[in-house]
């Protein structure tokens, strides 16, 4: 079994990165990572009292990425967790969780 498989019903599909710590809920969420002005789609896992954040091997279309990043009026030189987008969750949904 793959590990998207079994984490599959953990995911939080609506994290809101601003509102992490309002209503902390544990689990997994996908966000935008950029790291040295490189966007890259990161795998959050959420605990109760920790986070972590790494960058899953397969990724989108910068295009994607980018896109997310603008909705959220994001300058690309600024790092940080950023939340994903509806076309980012139908590119995840259509490329690890599809068998």
């Amino acid at each position: 079994m793959s590990l998207w498989r079994e984490i599959e019903n953990k995911i939080i599909w609506d994290f809101n990165v601003g509102n992490e710590f309002k209503n902390r809920r544990e689990g997994y969420a996908f966000v935008v990572d950029v790291y040295e002005g490189i966007p890259k789609l990161s795998l959050y896992k959420i605990k109760k009292y920790s986070s972590e954040c790494n960058p899953i091997r397969k990724q989108p279309d910068q295009k994607l990425l980018y896109q997310a990043l603008e909705k959220q009026g994001v300058k690309i030189i600024r790092g940080g967790i950023f939340s994903i987008d509806s076309e980012l969750q139908g590119w995840i949904r259509d490329n690890l969780f599809k068998d």
